[in-house]
């Protein structure tokens, strides 16, 4: 990579930790498939993070979910919680998603997905490659600059904080396919390391009191 290259990502590096992921490397975004017939409502809910590649918001995350709720305008509410040790006190980010291509048909799971960042909208991709919607999900987004260098995330979702073996059977088919295994870090999950101390969680058992 030359000076101008190693520029352009120093630039991009400082540009991900707006909007989506870390993994920065030469080269376009790719057209990956993506799951079709995607259901919306079946995809609602509450998921748990089991790898993902490093993002700048996400630094030293643990205990990571996502959540999914109607809006009254049919778009969907996206509610990201997490914690980062040694606090307790969970972090959080509400953002809002649409389908990019809601006429297509059959109806691809493109989804975009804006946060509010400091009075700026920020968005970002998100393609969920494969889903059975019951058990895994397998999300996938990538921020280009140019047509030299491309800025990609990636997250594995799971229904429960560990998958089972079908469905990690079913996730690695896809990591094997089109992410980098080298890059996906595990997500802490662990129900003792992770219980709460807020009552409004529900995701994870209360912690015990002292």
């Amino acid at each position: 990579m030359n000076s101008i290259q190693l520029l352009a990502a120093a630039f991009v590096l400082g540009l991900v930790g707006l909007t989506s992921g870390q993994l920065v490397s030469p080269g376009i975004c790719q057209n990956f498939p993506v799951h079709v017939n995607f259901d919306v409502p079946r995809y609602l809910g509450l998921w748990y993070e089991i790898r993902r590649y490093e993002q700048v918001f996400q630094r030293g995350g643990e205990c990571v979910t996502a959540e999914y709720s109607l809006n009254d305008d049919g778009s969907v509410r996206v509610f990201n919680s997490m914690m980062v040790p040694p606090g307790q006190v969970r972090q959080s980010d509400v953002g809002r998603a649409v389908v990019a291509f809601p006429d297509e048909s059959p109806l691809e799971a493109k989804l975009n997905v804006t946060f509010d960042a400091t009075a700026t909208d920020i968005s970002a991709n998100y393609w969920v490659l494969g889903t059975d919607y019951d058990s895994y999900a397998v999300v996938w987004g990538c921020f280009g600059v140019g047509t030299t260098l491309r800025a990609e995330s990636a997250w594995i979702l799971s229904r429960t904080p560990t998958l089972t073996p079908q469905a990690e059977a079913e996730v690695q088919r896809y990591v094997d396919l089109y992410l980098s295994e080298d890059d996906l870090r595990p997500t802490v999950q662990n129900l003792d390391f992770c219980c709460t101390i807020d009552p409004e969680v529900t995701a994870y058992p209360q912690c015990p009191t002292q």
